[in-house]
């Protein structure tokens, strides 16, 4: 027989206490992991088809060394984006070819994090994971699975020459 109590109740708490700390942070550290072995499903957004721009603010944009943001196509963000020979074409006034302008679903294929056009370097990068896209959308550096969702871009033309209206529409 011994003199000292032994407290049971008090030790098995502790124990799960300690269990429950050590689910908790695995849990933290497989959170990510499985986000990134399972990345999130193809999205496709809804509206047929909207005006972006028009090519004279899309110049004037360009001229001052500025890019427009991400717009709303569908409820969900889209990137316009303009190729190097397109930008140059654009800035000195000359009319565009067909496959200058290209137009992507602006949601990271690895995340949900919005992507954005870097005329400098010529690509499109994710700030989340640092993810890298060329110019047609295909993913080539990151953790991105797949290349982004393109969309159709084409000219409206209005009365005024050089105001044509840069239109999105699904493909």
């Amino acid at each position: 027989m011994s003199d000292t109590p032994v407290s049971v109740g008090r030790r098995n708490w502790l124990l799960a206490v300690l269990g429950g700390w050590i689910a908790i942070t695995l849990g933290i550290i497989a959170f990510p992991v499985v986000l990134f072995l399972w990345p999130r499903k193809v999205t496709r957004s809804g509206e047929l088809a909207m005006v972006a721009d028009r090519l004279d603010q899309l110049r004037a944009k360009l001229l001052k060394g500025e890019w427009p943001a991400p717009f709303d196509f569908g409820g969900k963000p889209c990137l316009l984006v303009i190729t190097p020979e397109g930008a140059e074409r654009l800035r000195q006034g000359k009319r565009l070819e067909l496959n200058d302008l290209r137009a992507f679903n602006a949601i990271c294929t690895h995340t949900d994090c919005t992507v954005e056009f870097r005329p400098q370097p010529g690509d499109i990068f994710c700030n989340c994971h640092n993810g890298r896209y060329n110019l047609d959308g295909k993913n080539v550096s990151g953790p991105p699975p797949r290349p982004l969702e393109p969309y159709k871009v084409s000219l409206r033309e209005t009365a005024a020459p050089g105001q044509e209206e840069i239109v999105v529409s699904r493909t």
